[in-house]
């Protein structure tokens, strides 16, 4: 068995370099993502062992998982496609389903272990390329190193070693389920209509995305929002299972277009299409998911950075608010409220905590440290009412001067079942713990943090000594010459709207650090999608040869997989277009409150750029050197050729 598979290899070495290029992208990828994840968990040396490092990686890894697996499943579908001729005959003569799954597996397993261990080492040291941006963003200390072990490595090959086996299993059912002579008859043409069970795959996928498309509508905040964003995934799931029916019916329709008129690379490249409407989705759906990873994601980042300000704008009720270039003490807090001209005014900051909404499991009291979670207090003074409305739905803002309360968002509380009146764990950074009290829920956690507390609150060891901001209500005709005279101290005065703009753009750190996130994620699907076409492509010389007997010239075939690469561009756009729609319209509702999509246009005119750009790039220069002459007569049989034209 290892003969005959060392033997495959280097027959089909074209098509298996791909593969193997995929696999050590995915290990590298899932290696230093499992680096921050290990980080997580066990930085007891930094804090608490749950800190936001963990969400953030957890997240990710989260999202490349999904990545892979789809990666994976249409890479080597691809591979595979391309020797379904070869495995057809193989059961003519007599091998058995078994001994094609066999051989299927045994390829599969020998380009895993070839290439996971030469991705995965080199992932754990690539994983330092990330961190000064981690460090930037606040997400770990200005100290922190991850300690790079083995671990991450092992648990990258685990995964990719189930994923690999899985895409051979199912690789080989397709293959294998049908008789020795259908399979033969089959090999020449695919058939566009999917087995029942991928036709009932592909309707729930397109329910369940569509289902969370709508889930913004019913719990319009920023959990909503992400499982809306989730549909797009799901709607590409079911495009990857229901595309060989949608585009071979698109080339149906083409085909009858085109028939009656004179552009026969027009009509070889339609019939192409419907003939292998299997193979176009397999180069399709990579670039689909491209287009739908980057818009959802850097959607989902501009509804977040536009709610933010939004709350902002809406919920601060004052006139003014104070900074410093520097910072602000005690002392100045009080200085501005005796300028003239202020009526009131408050000091607010943040103190970093972290937080336990839900009760310790004795069953699983091991676990129960990982409940606490990052976060922040925002202070407040007495009668905050009359500075900021963060969207009360239960309680009062007034009750935060009754010791032992706090305000929480319902954000932080859904799932929880935590309710007004029921206590809160806060861990402070001196690691004492305190037992709060909920005394009011909100709803705008956005742009007030998740977690409002009168200063009075807070213990004395750990209340801030600075002061982020000063909350100033000013007299009916005293705006202008208060901030006027807090200017002439030095003060840097800000109108609501200017601070709530000051205060979106300091995220822009961390917004840098998800598009770095975004952008490795992006390159590793466009390398993927490229990597498919050329493979595709290239197994193609065959066919070109055999249409160059018949008398097609090199820049007919040419243009015909010109006419493909951009039927397989336009498709992708659509597809990938459609797909994310929903989602889009569901984070502008959940988030912005308003029926806009929530666009990154600059992002998504540079990602449906690049589809073309790797659609008709790749499968260009895989079709000019697959069509280049080897022979002084071009490959082609010169007599056939002119009696095929005089016909």
């Amino acid at each position: 068995m290892w003969s005959t598979t060392l033997s495959a290899l280097r027959a089909h070495r074209s098509s298996f370099i791909g593969s193997f290029l995929i696999v050590l992208l995915a290990a590298a990828l899932l290696s230093a993502t499992g680096v921050y994840l290990a980080a997580g968990l066990y930085a007891g040396a930094w804090g608490s062992p749950v800190s936001q490092l963990l969400t953030v990686a957890g997240s990710f890894a989260g999202t490349a998982l999904i990545l892979v697996v789809l990666v994976f499943s249409q890479t080597f579908a691809a591979s595979l496609r391309q020797r379904q001729q070869q495995f057809a005959l193989l059961r003519a003569i007599g091998a058995t389903s078994a001994q094609i799954r066999s051989m299927i597996t045994a390829e599969v397993f020998a380009v895993f272990c070839l290439a996971a261990p030469l991705g995965a080492i080199p992932g754990l040291y690539a994983s330092g390329l990330l961190l000064p941006l981690l460090r930037r963003s606040g997400i770990v200390p200005a100290g922190f190193e991850p300690t790079i072990n083995a671990l991450p490595a092992v648990g990258a090959v685990v995964v990719l070693l189930a994923t690999s086996l899985l895409t051979a299993h199912l690789g080989a059912r397709s293959l294998t389920r049908v008789s020795p002579m259908a399979a033969v008859s089959g090999s020449a043409m695919e058939t566009p209509v999917p087995s029942p069970v991928r036709r009932i795959s592909a309707w729930s996928f397109l329910a369940a995305g569509s289902g969370s498309s709508v889930i913004p509508i019913i719990l319009p905040n920023t959990i909503g929002s992400a499982s809306g964003a989730s549909s797009a995934f799901l709607l590409v799931a079911a495009a990857a299972l229901g595309g060989p029916a949608m585009i071979g019916w698109v080339a149906r329709a083409a085909v009858r277009f085109f028939r009656s008129g004179p552009a026969g690379p027009a009509v070889l490249a339609i019939a192409n299409t419907r003939g292998f409407s299997r193979r176009l989705t397999t180069a399709i759906i990579p670039l689909a998911l491209l287009l739908a990873l980057g818009t959802v994601q850097s959607g989902v980042g501009v509804g977040t950075v536009g709610a933010a300000g939004l709350q902002l704008r809406e919920g601060l009720e004052v006139n003014l608010v104070v900074s410093s270039p520097t910072s602000l003490g005690t002392e100045n807090a009080t200085e501005v409220g005796q300028v003239p001209g202020v009526e009131s005014a408050m000091a607010s900051s943040t103190v970093p905590v972290s937080t336990k909404l839900e009760d310790d499991d004795e069953d699983l009291a091991l676990f129960n440290d990982f409940l606490w979670e990052p976060g922040a207090l925002r202070t407040v003074g007495d009668h905050p009412g009359r500075f900021l409305d963060p969207g009360l739905t239960q309680g009062r803002l007034e009750d935060l001067s009754t010791p032992g309360t706090i305000a929480v968002s319902d954000v932080a509380t859904l799932g929880t079942g935590k309710g007004l009146n029921d206590p809160l764990e806060v861990r402070f950074g001196d690691g004492s713990e305190h037992t709060l009290t909920i005394a009011a829920i909100y709803r705008n956690g956005l742009g007030f943090g998740d977690f409002i507390i009168n200063e009075d609150n807070i213990p004395a060891t750990n209340r801030p000594d600075r002061v982020d901001s000063v909350l100033v209500n000013t007299t009916g005709s005293g705006a202008a010459a208060a901030s006027a005279s807090l200017a002439s101290r030095g003060y840097t005065v800000s109108s609501v709207a200017d601070y709530a703009e000051q205060a979106v753009i300091s995220t822009a750190e961390q917004q840098r650090l998800s598009n770095a996130l975004l952008l490795v994620l992006v390159l590793f699907v466009a390398l993927a999608a490229g990597n498919t076409l050329v493979m595709l492509t290239g197994a193609r010389k065959n066919e070109f040869t055999v249409l160059k007997r018949l008398g097609a010239t090199r820049s007919q075939l040419r243009f015909m997989v010109f006419i493909e690469s951009g039927f397989v561009a336009v498709s992708a756009l659509v597809i990938g277009t459609l797909c994310v729609l929903p989602a889009l319209f569901g984070v502008g509702y959940g988030l912005l409150g308003g029926w806009d999509p929530a666009v990154d246009w600059p992002i998504y005119g540079a990602l449906a750029a690049a589809v073309v750009s790797i659609a008709v790039g790749t499968m260009g220069l895989s079709a000019w050197a697959g069509t280049r002459d080897r022979s002084p007569a071009g490959g082609r049989s010169v007599p056939t050729a002119i009696a095929l034209r005089a016909g």
